[in-house]
């Protein structure tokens, strides 16, 4: 038998469903905005809950925008990655870096630091919008 926490509900399919789509962070009132646009009777509190979830899970990652407020989207939880963010359109692409992991490895090695988690954001712009 599951744990109750893990029922996958309604509003849990659509909102991964919205985020599945989008290749860009969206805040909890831009994926509410959508779901109302559809006919789904989902409460913004809902809505938070539920990323709130999917983020303990590892599905979702969040991020602050430019403005402070949490925005979210579906990452892969098995493979550590970074980001690349479009200042233009907003979206987003997974980038594998070898190079950081080199760098913590060195922070290791030189000065007895254990890195426990890193994360990295590049800006720029993507090819759509170049």
């Amino acid at each position: 038998m599951r744990a109750r926490a893990d029922y996958v509900t309604r509003p849990r399919e659509w909102i991964a469903s919205i985020l599945e789509r989008e290749p860009r962070f969206l805040s909890a009132a831009e994926i509410h905005q959508r779901l109302k646009r559809s006919g789904a009777r989902v409460s913004l509190s809902t809505v938070y809950r539920t990323l709130d979830r999917l983020q303990e899970k590892g599905e979702v990652t969040a991020r602050a925008d430019a403005q402070g407020e949490a925005t979210y989207m579906l990452c892969e939880p098995t493979r550590h990655h970074h980001h690349a963010i479009c200042g233009k359109c907003g979206r987003v692409e997974d980038v594998a870096c070898a190079a950081i992991e080199q760098f913590a490895e060195s922070l290791r090695a030189l000065h007895g630091f254990e890195l426990n988690a890193h994360a990295m954001e590049f800006f720029g712009r993507c090819r759509a919008c170049r």
